[in-house]
């Protein structure tokens, strides 16, 4: 496998974010889809177009499609893509159980209650609830079935690539790095120009913070000459872009404690963190960063936690 053999397709995405990398894999006998897009008509097209531009016959030669994690823009397009090509779908076990369990009705009664006892509005809730119900729609169909990726290597069309979970941006999330060319294939992990989403919904991983620092450890052990991320450029300097994210984190969570002063709901903080307009689908990111930092500082004994008879959870130094 050489570096000419990945091609990097660029899928359009309704946000202000407004693009998601996936990944053609070229082998002697097929193709292999890393990532596959938010269900949406342009990302059909996109697809569409990605096939015609490198003489693919999506029902002949696309081999198997392979996630990162189960995050919509990664996940959503891959039961519609597994219906056209026929190719089996691969994912972490644990990125399987979130991708099944967590677009679903249950599911979006359970943020309504999250978000309440942590102080966010209920106007702002019930339109959280309206933009959960647009995501419902963007990752079906689901695949038919997953193959758990299982093991320590997987092939992906001509060569072999380690396994890395990385867990932190998502639950089961998986980095896949090829040694010979010291290629990773980064998912969300690593982004040159944002920094990942590190979120805490309350449910899943209690810590996804400390999880993501772990992870950020886990790499500075892999020789990186390259990697393919999930949004923004390619890029080489991994190791500069690791302490880069770890010294970012470690300044919020500074910032964070500051801001604890007296009783505060997460919404409280949240605002003062995130002083600036904001949509309400990144309301639900900047909520979910805020609840991950202040879940790693309780984890840390820097702040402390308590429940009024409301439920209303109030943090405090």
């Amino acid at each position: 496998m050489d570096l000419k053999d990945i091609y990097q397709i660029t899928l359009p995405l309704p946000f202000r974010l407004d693009h998601v990398h996936c990944y053609l894999v070229k082998g002697e006998n097929g193709w292999t889809v890393i990532d596959s897009g938010l269900h949406t008509e342009g990302t059909r097209k996109a697809w569409e177009k990605a096939f015609l531009s490198y003489s693919i016959d999506p029902k002949k030669e696309i081999e198997k499609i392979v996630l990162t994690h189960y995050h919509p823009d990664h996940f959503g397009f891959a039961g519609s893509l597994q219906e056209w090509t026929g190719a089996s779908v691969h994912i972490s076990a644990v990125g399987k159980d979130r991708a099944l369990s967590n677009w679903t009705e249950q599911r979006f009664i359970e943020n309504r209650h999250f978000y309440r006892i942590n102080g966010l509005p209920e106007e702002m809730n019930q339109e959280l609830a309206k933009n959960d119900q647009v995501f419902f729609s963007r990752v079906r169909p689901f695949p038919r079935n997953f193959e758990v990726i299982e093991g320590a290597d997987i092939p992906i069309s001509d060569g072999t690539f380690e396994v890395i979970p990385t867990p932190g941006h998502a639950e089961g999330h998986l980095c896949f790095y090829h040694r010979e060319k010291q290629i990773l294939i980064g998912g969300d992990l690593l982004l040159k120009k944002i920094t990942p989403n590190i979120s805490y919904h309350g449910y899943g991983d209690s810590n996804p913070l400390a999880s993501y620092f772990q992870s950020l450890e886990k790499l500075k052990g892999y020789d990186i000459q390259v990697i393919y991320p999930g949004h923004g450029p390619i890029f080489k300097d991994a190791h500069a872009r690791i302490q880069e994210l770890m010294n970012h984190h470690k300044k919020r969570l500074t910032q964070i404690t500051q801001l604890v002063q007296g009783e505060c709901t997460g919404w409280q903080i949240c605002k003062q963190l995130f002083n600036r307009e904001l949509s309400i689908h990144e309301i639900r990111f900047a909520m979910g960063e805020t609840m991950a930092h202040l879940r790693y500082l309780l984890e840390e004994g820097e702040i402390k936690q308590e429940s009024a008879p409301s439920g209303m959870n109030f943090y405090m130094r």
